[in-house]
């Protein structure tokens, strides 16, 4: 025999809200943090950069200071066949160590003034009804997704991003905006090569 009786209809039924104040709070603290654990990532990066750039000069100096005696010994006496063998291997390892030294200086020189302004331009223009769920950063190809609870304001932030130095020779070749399904929030996705300018 039944007991109770249900008389709640489906309509009276509590609504959640799937983007209520504490969820979007919630993705912009995400989005802080992970533009955060970006840049400690390119310190370590660069940290990474400077101890090799440093064992790589320790390396050269002994190799330099190989050369000099081997140069002290050729002006001592006529070199043999094997001491001027041994010079020219030095001095093409010398040679190698010296261009890589380059490379890894110009390597660190790049990663600290090309992406740290980015970072900070990004925490600059930052938007409330906007956050980024992924982005990728390059010098010929960067791309950015994200949602936004006012469409409209993708635009705005657009050019703002515009405005930073980093994407001066950029286009966006691609633009892609979805509405969330059952939400007034649109998810977007952008992505910008080399070309004519952003």
């Amino acid at each position: 025999m039944k007991q109770q009786v249900n008389l709640y209809q489906p309509l009276l039924y509590p609504v959640t809200d799937r983007l209520s104040l504490q969820r979007v709070l919630s993705a912009w603290l995400l989005l802080v943090g992970l533009l955060l654990s970006a840049w400690f990532w390119l310190q370590h990066q660069q940290q990474q950069l400077t101890a090799q750039l440093a064992a790589q000069q320790q390396q050269l100096d002994v190799q330099q200071q190989e050369v000099l005696l081997y140069q002290q010994a050729l002006e001592q006496r006529q070199p043999s066949t094997e001491l001027i063998k041994q010079y020219e291997q030095v001095q093409h390892r010398v040679r190698q160590k010296q261009q890589l030294l380059g490379y890894l200086a110009q390597q660190q020189q790049q990663a600290g003034q090309l992406y740290s302004p980015v970072f900070a331009h990004l925490l600059q223009i930052d938007r409330q009804e906007l956050w980024l769920t992924a982005f990728s950063l390059q010098q010929q190809h960067s791309s950015f997704s994200g949602i936004s609870l006012q469409p409209d304001k993708v635009p705005l932030w657009l050019e703002d991003l515009r405005q930073l130095s980093y994407f001066k020779g950029q286009r966006f070749s691609e633009v892609n905006m979805l509405q969330v399904p059952q939400q007034s929030a649109v998810s977007f996705q952008l992505v910008a090569q080399q070309g004519a300018g952003l």
